[in-house]
């Protein structure tokens, strides 16, 4: 359900033309999830109205003022021409994508002792390497 908004600076939640003059014209914006823990994560909107219903219904986003929903729409939106299909967002990874996986691991920390980290793969990669080189510095 969208609110009705009381600050000046933000504008209404039902206007689908906000921000058209800066278009170039025969253009749109398009409004993408981004994301990854959202079950529509990768799924756009051609409607800004569409989209920040998205974002109030869904409780991944938190987006519970509409300044905050404003915030996010302008920071993910994008141009398209809208006589194309949909395309993905500049920037966009697919979930098979590595680096939007969530991994949980094991490894030991500076103390020996074996701990359990959640991260991406860089993140894991970064964690092991690290160690790797914790333990030669040891060696030497």
């Amino acid at each position: 359900m969208t609110t009705m908004n009381t600050d000046p600076h933000v504008p209404s939640e039902f206007d689908d033309e906000v921000d058209d003059a800066l278009l170039p014209s025969g253009r749109g914006w398009a409004y993408p999830c981004k994301l990854p823990s959202c079950p529509d994560y990768g799924k756009s909107w051609r409607l800004r109205s569409n989209f920040l219903l998205h974002l109030q219904e869904r409780e991944a986003h938190m987006a519970t003022t509409p300044a905050a929903r404003r915030a996010i729409e302008v920071e993910w939106r994008y141009i398209t021409d809208p006589n194309l299909p949909p395309r993905a967002a500049p920037g966009f990874r697919p979930r098979e994508d590595p680096e939007e996986q969530i991994w949980t691991y094991n490894i030991k920390d500076n103390t020996g002792r074996m701990v359990q980290r959640i991260g991406t793969q860089r993140q894991m990669e970064m964690d092991m390497d690290m160690a790797s080189r914790r333990r030669q510095e040891e060696g030497k």
